[in-house]
């Protein structure tokens, strides 16, 4: 008896051995590197393999920072983080001077790329504007389009709200506009714009704004803080549409496409304008530079910034995936980021022209009628398209 005790014991030993080596390996591969057959430089923001070495002083910040909050967010391997030598603020009211001091070329960042390593740490920004729910998303609304804009940019919001961001019924479809801001203070160069603000939110209850830098490069924490929101507002919002404040977006066409497909494919829902096989610019002159020395690798395909279609799964999936990756200066790039967290794949429309058009044809409105968005339009333009294109007498 008391052998069969001892062999219990060890045979129960061995599995627990067994499924802790399991868990272990899942853990540390489920997001490895995929060389390419190609040859091309894999993504390196994921996991490295269990058996391959791990150079830790040599990765940039963001690599290293991704396989650091990873390993935080192991059970087994949290406790052994003290190889990376690297702890973050506990607060948002402390700046994230140790990775200054790991980037011996900071001193070269541009001031907003400073900016943004110092504060990369904190997402706990509270909300300082914001409707009332039932003006947020009124009447059972299924399309919520949010876009993000800056204070001092009035003529750009009050255009869309002139044109395509009426909201209201379009083909059967609630679809509500809302404007996604972050603080520009007069202590960074900008003008006092409070009493506008307080104007404009009075007149028109569709406007959320953060106490937050509002910086290209903070862009992707604006997309985070409002997926963040959305968790927990517009109960009824099926469909959201994330873009920039100098799209043209056609919201019929946009309604169509979306009720064209069926009910597998509006869960998991991830479109635009796709690009693929990108790498980071290190043209330090460059709009969209980012330094060797904070992250190195090709990016994952991610969707363009004009603009984003996607399902409210996908929304609550890309916010809690978000959670565990460091935040990305660009942020199409942190969005795709964390849809290959996710295993999930963009889709690509061809209505959706990032890049704008050819200049030949931005004049001819029957050009427009078959695409959902053209990016880079003034408010000027937004509004001689949409006269032209509501003009009865406009034969296509």
């Amino acid at each position: 008896m008391k052998l069969r005790y001892i062999k219990a014991y060890v045979w129960l030993s061995c599995v627990f051995v067994a499924n802790v080596i399991v868990y272990t390996v899942v853990m540390l591969s489920r997001r490895p590197l995929d060389l390419q057959a190609s040859g091309r430089s894999a993504f390196v923001g994921g996991h490295l393999r269990l058996w391959q070495h791990r150079d830790l002083q040599g990765l940039p910040l963001w690599n290293l920072l991704m396989l650091y909050m990873d390993q935080l967010d192991n059970p087994i391997l949290r406790n052994a983080t003290a190889q990376f030598n690297l702890t973050l603020p506990g607060t948002c009211g402390e700046s994230f001077h140790e990775a200054a001091q790991r980037l011996t070329d900071f001193s070269s960042y541009p001031s907003h790329l400073q900016a943004f390593v110092l504060s990369m740490h904190c997402r706990d920004y509270p909300l300082l504007v914001g409707p009332a729910d039932d003006e947020a998303c009124p009447n059972g609304t299924q399309l919520l389009v949010a876009v993000k804009s800056q204070l001092a940019n009035f003529d750009r919001r009050q255009a869309i709200r002139q044109t395509w961001g009426r909201s209201g019924l379009v083909r059967n479809v609630t679809v509500q506009t809302i404007f996604l801001l972050g603080r520009q203070g007069s202590g960074d160069g900008h003008p006092d714009l409070e009493a506008l603000l307080e104007l404009e939110r009075r007149k028109n209850s569709d406007l959320l704004l953060w106490d937050f830098q509002d910086t290209f490069y903070n862009l992707s924490l604006k997309d985070i803080l409002f997926l963040g929101w959305l968790r927990g507002h517009c109960p009824s919002v099926e469909l959201i549409f994330l873009e920039g404040d100098d799209v043209f977006l056609r919201v019929d066409t946009l309604v169509a496409y979306a009720g064209s497909l069926d009910a597998v494919a509006r869960r998991g829902l991830f479109a635009g304008h796709v690009i693929q096989d990108a790498a980071p610019v290190h043209d330090c002159k460059h709009k969209y530079y980012i330094p060797e020395s904070f992250y190195q690798g090709t990016y994952p395909p991610y969707v363009g910034g004009g603009g984003i279609l996607c399902s409210r799964d996908v929304a609550a999936r890309l916010y809690e995936a978000s959670c565990h990756l460091p935040l990305f200066p660009i942020n199409n790039i942190y969005l795709g980021i964390c849809l290959r967290e996710l295993a999930l794949v963009p889709q690509n429309h061809p209505g959706f022209w990032t890049f704008n058009m050819k200049a030949e044809g931005r004049e001819d409105f029957c050009a427009y009628k078959e695409l959902i968005l053209v990016d880079h339009r003034t408010p000027q333009d937004i509004i001689r398209l949409w006269r032209g294109l509501h003009d009865p007498a406009l034969a296509c």
